[in-house]
């Protein structure tokens, strides 16, 4: 090959792999805005055209959409879009932690978007045995996936799943202890971990924990230290404020 040939093929693959980065970060400066940009940031991310790399990124793009408050129909809209991700993620990555991981959160919120303001939560009861075997199959595979996401997830099923239908608060300290301290810099660690101490009478420690967590600085909580507009401070605020809260509660 000659050589003005060769170097005019590496330029042209340098502009396009320089060309990719630039729509990325388009893609992550939508996320950054959160709210119905959420929803935007995963259309962009499916757009890339390369779905390997970007699946992560979408799964988080359409959870920030689902846990975005107040509710809109974007939350309705994220589900869906997940569900079928899932479904997608599956033909090549269905024997991975990732894929049970991403399966249980997004079937789980599927039933509590359809289980909103009715008296007994029928469509969770449905998919209790199947979301407790699908976590419990990505911590053997992988209890690190999304900073100890299956035992968070499953901790937080137990936290709020009364003994009548299979509860079990012990366990769900086990879990999220777990992650507490085997992931640190991801928020929601602490704040649930705090919470199970709470409810399982651990009232000094859930304080400590409480206290400790609310002192640490926001930055502390980046898990994305490379890629700035994957920050979680928007959850991290919202988080420390309902540990703020719980703390009131505790000490009045």
């Amino acid at each position: 090959m000659k050589l003005g040939l060769f170097l005019g093929l590496m330029g042209l693959v340098m502009n396009q792999a320089s060309a990719g980065v630039i729509e990325s970060e388009k893609c992550d400066a939508l996320y950054a805005n959160r709210g119905s940009d959420s929803l935007r940031a995963f259309e962009c991310y499916s757009n890339l055209g390369n779905p390997k790399e970007n699946y992560q990124k979408m799964f988080i793009a359409l959870s920030a959409a689902v846990n975005d408050l107040p509710k809109t129909t974007t939350e309705r809209a994220a589900i869906d879009q997940g569900l079928k991700l899932v479904a997608s993620f599956r033909q090549d990555n269905g024997t991975t932690a990732e894929y049970y991981y991403w399966k249980a959160c997004f079937v789980s919120f599927d039933v509590i978007e359809k289980d909103r303001g009715a008296i007994i939560p029928t469509n969770m009861f449905g998919v209790l045995g199947e979301l407790q075997d699908t976590l419990q199959t990505a911590i053997k595979l992988d209890p690190t996936v999304h900073f100890y996401g299956p035992m968070r997830v499953l901790g937080m099923m137990h936290t709020q799943m009364p003994l009548i239908v299979g509860g079990d608060k012990k366990l769900a300290e086990k879990m999220l202890r777990e992650a507490y301290l085997k992931a640190p810099n991801f928020s929601m660690n602490h704040l649930a971990y705090a919470k199970i101490l709470e409810i399982n009478g651990r009232t000094s420690e859930a304080i400590r924990v409480i206290n400790q967590y609310l002192n640490i600085d926001n930055n502390f909580f980046n898990p994305y230290p490379d890629q700035p507009l994957l920050s979680l401070l928007p959850e991290t605020l919202k988080e420390k404020a309902e540990a703020q809260k719980l703390l009131n509660d505790i000490n009045e």
